[in-house]
């Protein structure tokens, strides 16, 4: 006959060594997890969408009073600024028509500067009215790598 002792369970049988390893690993997958999640919804907060002249057209009413960006390029010559000066309209275009903007506020200092015989770029955010005008409240100007500032004169 043996005199030792026989464990209740397998649980408090196994070293506490091993439950303990055990433990870290559990701690260190809803850690992964956490991070990961974290990360997750940060990028996705981070993420700029923006359509163009043509998706907003197609889709209807549906943009109507939703915030949203749209890219296109600003229409050659027409760009008009209030009688005030706080606020500018001007027409955006790409391939498949024009949209009405209008942006109040201080534009950004490249808006209305034409490269190579054509504006640039822009990116506005904000909302479409039933009356099929823009109102933007942040205008973007995009620009390549090639940009440099403008030589400032000495006197």
């Amino acid at each position: 006959m043996s005199s030792r002792p026989q464990p209740a369970d397998a649980a408090s049988a196994a070293p506490p060594r091993a439950r303990l390893s055990g433990k870290l690993v559990l701690l260190a997958a809803a850690l992964t997890a956490a991070v990961g999640f974290l990360i997750w919804t940060g990028t996705q907060g981070a993420a700029v969408y923006y359509h163009t002249v043509g998706e907003v057209r197609a889709m209807g009413t549906d943009a109507y009073h939703r915030l949203i960006r749209i890219n296109g390029l600003v229409v050659d010559g027409s760009i008009r600024a209030s009688d005030s000066g706080d606020q500018i309209g001007f027409a955006l275009q790409d391939d498949s028509g024009q949209l009405p903007v209008e942006f109040r506020g201080t534009p950004p200092d490249l808006f209305g500067y034409a490269s190579e015989d054509r504006y640039q770029d822009v990116i506005v955010e904000g909302q479409l009215e039933t009356s099929g005008v823009f109102r933007a409240r942040t205008l973007i100007v995009k620009h390549g790598p090639e940009f440099e500032p403008r030589e400032i004169p000495a006197q």
